[in-house]
């Protein structure tokens, strides 16, 4: 089972007593499907515990007459469709009207939400219309909605809680998503998935340790290739002085530092600094220093003796 369906399953089995939460739930999940019309609600799913707890949950706030049906459908395969419908007979207008406006009362940006109103509001859009992606595979907190106004409103609604939310269409679906971990985790306990949060941040510290130890990993190893670069760059250049003038020719300083390097091939800069009680940029001047004698032997300079001389002091 996918982490969504884990998801909506806990959510599916949290029951909310409260009636202003019941609401905002099924206004989030009616808008995000365009269900409400000035005749009726019209929602429609293919997941009978969302349908269950649509009708469960119109029932406990509206003496309206409700509907619970389903149907099979041959479009894209056979599949069971279930259909909660709320139809306004002409004498039920006033009573189906006074619902309208309690529902579209949680649109209002003007009246300040409750947090549990808020927390309904995202859950039923979550219910109806949204994913999130397993955290071992990335961090991914989609809803894809039917209609602009409904993804603005709820783009807005993450933008006014100061969530990180981008809106852009999707395979004919207004898509808003959310990318950041740490807010994905913040809906996922403000909607009641309590399970599925600890869920969620254990792999993510899990995750994150894991890429601490990587990244480690990666400098200590990158360190020790340069360091193992740059001792054989020297004992390259080492050997081909000693091969074309004698180290006995260098200065003492410079002598007694390429027999470190050479009896010291795996030693960092600061390692051979220690042993002879200097600073790194001493020994890498020293080494410096060895360089240029080294290409001005390679270049072929004319008063080989000369040019060692001043580079050797």
């Amino acid at each position: 089972m996918s982490y969504s369906a884990t998801l909506k399953r806990e959510l599916f089995n949290n029951e909310i007593k409260n009636k202003k939460e019941i609401m905002a739930e099924l206004f989030g999940i009616f808008i995000s499907k365009e269900a409400i019309t000035e005749n009726g609600i019209y929602f429609s799913t293919e997941n009978i515990s969302l349908a269950k707890r649509v009708y469960s949950n119109l029932k406990s706030v509206t003496d309206l007459e409700i509907q619970l049906r389903y149907l099979v459908s041959n479009r894209l395969g056979t599949h069971k469709v279930y259909e909660v419908l709320l139809i306004a007979t002409d004498n039920k207008k006033k009573e189906y009207n006074k619902l309208l406006k309690d529902f579209f009362s949680y649109k209002n940006f003007s009246v300040e939400k409750t947090e549990t109103e808020l927390s309904g509001i995202i859950r039923g859009f979550f219910m109806s219309c949204g994913y999130i992606k397993s955290p071992e595979k990335g961090y991914a907190l989609d809803f894809f909605i039917d209609t602009e106004d409904s993804a603005t409103f709820l783009y807005y609604l993450f933008k006014n809680m100061g969530k990180k939310v981008f809106h852009s269409d999707k395979k004919n679906k207004n898509l808003v998503y959310v990318r950041n971990s740490e807010d994905i985790l913040d809906v996922i306990f403000m909607i009641g998935g309590l399970n599925s949060f600890f869920e969620f941040e254990e792999v993510t510290v899990n995750k994150e340790i894991r890429n601490k130890i990587n990244r480690n990993m990666n400098w200590e190893i990158a360190n020790e290739t340069k360091k193992i670069s740059t001792s054989e760059k020297q004992l390259k250049m080492i050997q081909s002085i000693d091969e074309k003038l004698g180290l006995s020719k260098l200065s003492d300083v410079l002598r007694e530092a390429a027999e470190l390097r050479i009896k010291n091939e795996e030693l960092s800069l600061q390692e051979l600094a220690d042993l002879v009680g200097v600073s790194k940029s001493g020994i890498r001047n020293r080494f410096r220093r060895l360089e240029e004698i080294y290409n001005n032997l390679e270049n072929g300079v004319k008063d080989k003796n000369q040019g060692i001389e001043e580079l050797s002091r």
